[in-house]
């Protein structure tokens, strides 16, 4: 029974790999039975390595399952494989088109198949009811049910290519304007509520046959003292009595403080299984030592009679249907229909082309997001390579110090151009930082002729500005088009 136990303890294990090729501690994992893993940017080079990189986690046994988080747009790990970038869920939202969607996930499903991705922690369907949300461009809108009908559309889309996809974050947060990775969000409604209208995207989302759940570090005090990640009462009594959902249940990464400061790893893997979780994704730093613990706290947990062994054998016998659909045909990929989408989406105000050969470029910085990963993100590099002469100033939270650098920036810039060279503006949901504001409504009384370039979520009047392009997300697709009113081509 003992390696009966351990082999069923690592199955509900999805660590990271944390490098671009498969570390010497994976075998005997594998072999001792681990789930699979969630695969980040950092093991990605391009899409021949990632591609022998997924073959050789494959070939280590029968069904380890690669899963990664590929929403399109802001959150994307194979935007630079294969020339493949597609908008994201706001975007989406904002086309509106539920056909289109369905057709955007099927491409992307497509990508993970040729990648030989299994699972897909995609999509995002929180309703972003609160404008100061960080994940507000990762998801369809502000209309529950908008964010409903769009969630259907892109799980049957993912799942027709042959990739399991996962509604994510349940219960849903977009109503907090915590970002989960730093802080437990809060989520003050009523049981009442969260069944009346509340938990609909994941309703469409099951209704629609999603494989997986992915369960957030949400704290819903009407329901709950700890968060939903280890409430038996969201998970349990919830999620599978009232909504009657039967498939798998995965947790948001163990190491972000959203639940590592409620519990540490060994505990909140317990926790989790207990509440009624199947899969414990351990986050993107998390590897050998982690494996070793989580695993041997539930094995300890079911010697001690803690945890009932019918808990880590259903949620093994749930995982085992994941990545058994039949695969799409790849040569049905589409690489251009994220350009289409792109340029269908794009909004411009005002005159936003740029008539000079030198440009400033004045990216105001968003709080980095975990989830986005490293990407960079704006039009600097296309205008270059469009033959313009590009500086740029990067401000952040963490480097502005007043409306003086910005100033000072235009005023050497154009001196050494000419009062005749342009300046762009780059900013990302602006309306949720106060020196960001302040700092347009500056830039806006000094120099009205700046041309601003929004790839963020609506929320800031920019049209006291020579022009105005918004892209609803910041997607390679998004910026080339971007790039292209700039151009005037």
């Amino acid at each position: 029974m003992s390696s009966e136990l351990d082999r069923l303890a690592h199955g509900v294990l999805f660590p990271a790999l944390g490098r671009p090729k498969v570390p010497h501690w994976v075998g005997p994992r594998i072999e001792a039975g681990l789930g699979g893993f969630v695969i980040f940017g950092k093991d990605i080079v391009d899409g021949s390595q990632f591609q022998g990189l997924a073959a050789e986690l494959h070939g280590l046994r029968d069904h380890v399952l690669l899963s990664i988080d590929e929403e399109g747009g802001d959150v994307s790990r194979l935007a630079n494989l294969g020339g493949f970038s597609m908008p994201g869920n706001r975007a989406l939202g904002e086309l509106n088109d539920v056909e289109l969607t369905r057709q955007a996930a099927f491409q992307i499903g497509l990508s993970l198949v040729e990648a030989g991705v299994d699972w897909d922690l995609a999509p995002a369907v929180d309703t972003a009811v609160n404008p100061l949300s960080p994940n507000g461009i990762r998801c369809f809108g502000a209309d529950r049910d908008l964010v409903s009908r769009h969630t259907a559309a892109w799980v049957e889309g993912m799942q027709a290519a042959g990739v399991s996809a996962c509604a994510k974050h349940y219960p849903g947060h977009g109503m907090s304007g915590t970002d989960a990775h730093l802080a437990t969000p809060l989520v003050d409604v009523s049981r009442d509520e969260l069944l009346a209208s509340y938990l609909d995207p994941f309703r469409a989302a099951i209704e629609a046959g999603v494989d997986s759940i992915m369960v957030s570090h949400d704290l819903v005090p009407q329901l709950d003292d700890v968060p939903a990640t280890i409430s038996k009462v969201l998970l349990t009594d919830i999620l599978r009595g009232e909504l009657g959902y039967d498939g798998v249940v995965i947790t948001d990464a163990l190491e972000m403080y959203g639940i590592a400061d409620v519990a540490p790893l060994p505990e909140a893997a317990v926790r989790a299984i207990e509440a009624g979780a199947d899969a414990l994704c351990l986050g993107s730093w998390a590897f050998l030592d982690d494996v070793d613990v989580a695993a041997a706290a539930l094995v300890e947990a079911v010697e001690s009679g803690r945890l009932p062994l019918e808990r880590l054998q259903s949620a093994n016998e749930r995982l085992a249907r994941l990545g058994t659909r039949p695969k799409a045909d790849v040569s049905l990929r589409d690489n251009a229909l994220g350009e289409r989408l792109a340029e269908q989406v794009v909004v411009t105000h005002g005159d936003p082309v740029l008539r000079s050969d030198a440009v400033l470029i004045i990216r105001l910085e968003p709080t980095h997001s975990p989830a986005a990963g490293s990407s960079g993100w704006g039009v600097e590099k296309l205008l270059r390579d469009a033959g313009k002469v590009v500086e740029s100033i990067g401000l952040s939270g963490q480097t502005y110090n007043g409306p003086g650098m910005a100033r000072a920036g235009v005023g050497e810039f154009r001196s050494e151009y000419g009062a005749d060279s342009q300046v762009v503006l780059m900013v990302r949901g602006a309306h949720r930082f106060d020196w960001q504001e302040k700092l347009i409504g500056e830039l806006q009384g000094q120099h009205p002729d700046m041309i601003v370039v929004d790839m963020g979520v609506p929320g800031t009047d920019y049209s006291g500005f020579a022009g105005w392009i918004q892209t609803f997300g910041s997607a390679r697709v998004c910026a080339e088009a971007a790039s292209r009113r700039l151009l005037g081509s």
